[in-house]
């Protein structure tokens, strides 16, 4: 089954701002290519994080299927073909044994990239940027899961209290996220992500299960 990865970096997060500068940084996560591209380029940053959530969305998407593969951004490399100034499509070559299909989107404050290992699922993902709330103090992933929630149930035609985004633990380690409908899991995949003022999500119709369908019907 095909599986969907998904990153957002909030340009304007302090952490983030002028890393492009951080050459021992930049060494542990780029190629050569990548770097010099960086060095070149109008905006260092953008690009440092653009090839960084690409990076991230593609390890999401293995990590569904190939559970122990590690996370080596340095040797992963990011071909982006651009479309347009604020949205490029591409690819990232996992050590030439996986290849995963990526979509870009960036502008003056953040940079999401979306993602899958079937190249026919890309324009089938529905995704969204939500910004957290800025007048109050709230949990970005308490806020993510509401987010999700409430466009799955939009989507499959239910309420939100019938949906469950559940994670659990195989081997101590952290499982991907999990849709759960009337406490039965399903086959919908979905990818969470969250970064400075920003949450981001994606999912796919494709993996809407056909009992669900069947109810909305």
């Amino acid at each position: 089954m095909p599986s969907i990865g998904n990153d957002v970096v909030d340009l304007k997060e302090s952490a983030n701002v002028g890393k492009s500068g951080d050459f021992r940084f930049l060494k542990k996560i780029l190629t050569d290519a990548e770097i010099r591209f960086l060095k070149n380029a109008d905006n260092p940053d953008l690009a440092l994080w653009s090839f960084w959530a690409c990076k991230e969305t593609a390890y999401k998407v293995v990590k569904k299927y190939l559970s122990a593969v590690a996370f080596v951004p340095r040797r992963w490399n990011v071909v982006l073909k651009t479309n347009r100034s604020e949205n490029a499509e591409g690819k990232v070559d996992l050590l030439g044994k996986e290849e995963i299909h990526v979509r870009l989107f960036s502008n003056s404050d953040y940079v999401h990239c979306v993602g899958t290992d079937n190249l026919k699922l890309l324009n089938k993902l529905i995704w969204r940027v939500e910004a957290l709330p800025g007048k109050e103090k709230i949990n970005p992933s308490l806020f993510l899961r509401n987010c999700v929630t409430n466009d799955l149930a939009k989507n499959l035609s239910l309420n939100a209290d019938q949906i469950k985004i559940k994670k659990t633990r195989q081997g101590g380690e952290l499982q991907p996220p999990q849709v759960y409908v009337d406490g039965q899991k399903t086959d919908i995949d979905i990818s969470l992500s969250h970064d400075g003022r920003f949450v981001a999500y994606a999912f796919s119709e494709s993996h809407i299960p056909i009992h669900c369908v069947q109810e909305i019907v």
